[in-house]
Protein backbone atom coordinates (compact mmCIF):
# COMPACT_ATOMS: atom_id res chain seq x y z
CA UNK A 1 0.00 0.00 0.00
CA UNK A 2 1.32 3.20 -0.79
CA UNK A 3 1.76 5.97 1.62
CA UNK A 4 1.10 9.54 1.26
CA UNK A 5 2.27 12.38 3.41
CA UNK A 6 -0.17 15.27 4.93
CA UNK A 7 1.11 18.70 5.20
CA UNK A 8 -0.80 20.57 7.91
CA UNK A 9 -0.25 24.23 7.59
CA UNK A 10 -1.36 26.64 10.80
CA UNK A 11 -2.94 29.37 9.90
CA UNK A 12 -5.29 31.68 12.14
CA UNK A 13 -9.08 32.35 11.16
CA UNK A 14 -7.68 35.63 10.18
CA UNK A 15 -5.33 34.50 7.66
CA UNK A 16 -7.86 32.04 6.53
CA UNK A 17 -10.23 34.67 5.44
CA UNK A 18 -8.23 37.14 4.28
CA UNK A 19 -7.29 33.90 2.04
CA UNK A 20 -10.77 33.42 0.99
CA UNK A 21 -11.53 36.94 0.90
CA UNK A 22 -8.69 37.18 -1.54
CA UNK A 23 -10.08 34.64 -3.67
CA UNK A 24 -13.52 36.04 -4.07
CA UNK A 25 -12.11 39.63 -5.14
CA UNK A 26 -10.37 37.96 -7.70
CA UNK A 27 -13.23 36.37 -9.32
CA UNK A 28 -15.56 39.50 -8.77
CA UNK A 29 -13.08 41.05 -10.78
CA UNK A 30 -12.42 38.65 -13.82
CA UNK A 31 -16.40 38.69 -14.17
CA UNK A 32 -16.64 42.53 -14.01
CA UNK A 33 -14.36 42.30 -16.54
CA UNK A 34 -16.12 40.24 -18.51
CA UNK A 35 -18.95 41.53 -18.66
CA UNK A 36 -18.37 44.66 -18.58
CA UNK A 37 -19.80 46.77 -21.31
CA UNK A 38 -17.87 48.23 -23.27
CA UNK A 39 -19.01 51.44 -25.95
CA UNK A 40 -19.38 48.56 -28.82
CA UNK A 41 -22.13 46.86 -26.21
CA UNK A 42 -23.98 50.32 -25.69
CA UNK A 43 -25.20 50.77 -28.99
CA UNK A 44 -25.95 47.29 -29.67
CA UNK A 45 -29.23 46.59 -29.89
CA UNK A 46 -31.20 43.45 -29.57
CA UNK A 47 -34.40 42.25 -30.70
CA UNK A 48 -37.16 40.56 -28.38
CA UNK A 49 -36.23 37.43 -29.52
CA UNK A 50 -32.41 38.02 -29.30
CA UNK A 51 -32.77 39.44 -26.03
CA UNK A 52 -34.94 36.54 -24.74
CA UNK A 53 -32.49 33.94 -25.88
CA UNK A 54 -29.65 36.41 -24.12
CA UNK A 55 -31.75 36.61 -20.92
CA UNK A 56 -33.14 32.87 -21.06
CA UNK A 57 -36.09 34.08 -20.10
CA UNK A 58 -39.63 33.62 -21.27
CA UNK A 59 -41.57 36.79 -23.80
CA UNK A 60 -44.04 36.83 -20.78
CA UNK A 61 -40.99 37.47 -18.09
CA UNK A 62 -39.52 40.22 -20.54
CA UNK A 63 -43.00 41.84 -21.40
CA UNK A 64 -43.32 42.36 -17.80
CA UNK A 65 -40.08 43.52 -16.85
CA UNK A 66 -40.96 46.11 -19.98
CA UNK A 67 -44.35 47.21 -18.84
CA UNK A 68 -42.79 47.94 -14.88
CA UNK A 69 -40.06 49.48 -15.98
CA UNK A 70 -37.33 47.00 -14.79
CA UNK A 71 -35.63 47.24 -18.41
CA UNK A 72 -35.84 49.83 -20.48
CA UNK A 73 -37.00 49.73 -24.28
CA UNK A 74 -36.41 51.56 -27.25
CA UNK A 75 -39.26 51.52 -30.51
CA UNK A 76 -38.24 51.79 -33.72
CA UNK A 77 -41.85 51.82 -35.91
CA UNK A 78 -43.39 49.03 -34.57
CA UNK A 79 -40.17 46.97 -33.55
CA UNK A 80 -39.00 47.18 -29.67
CA UNK A 81 -34.94 46.78 -29.02
CA UNK A 82 -33.05 46.44 -26.00
CA UNK A 83 -29.58 48.15 -25.23
CA UNK A 84 -27.22 45.37 -24.45
CA UNK A 85 -25.54 47.84 -21.76
CA UNK A 86 -28.84 48.91 -19.83
CA UNK A 87 -29.69 44.64 -20.04
CA UNK A 88 -26.13 44.14 -17.89
CA UNK A 89 -25.96 46.98 -16.06
CA UNK A 90 -29.01 45.56 -14.66
CA UNK A 91 -27.97 42.43 -14.08
CA UNK A 92 -24.95 43.97 -12.23
CA UNK A 93 -27.15 45.73 -10.07
CA UNK A 94 -29.52 42.72 -9.20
Amino acid sequence: MKSTQLHFFQTTPEELTDNILIGVDSKLKEFFNKYNPSSKDETELLTVEETIEFLKCSKQALWNWRKNGILPSYRLGNRVYYKKSDILSKLVKQ
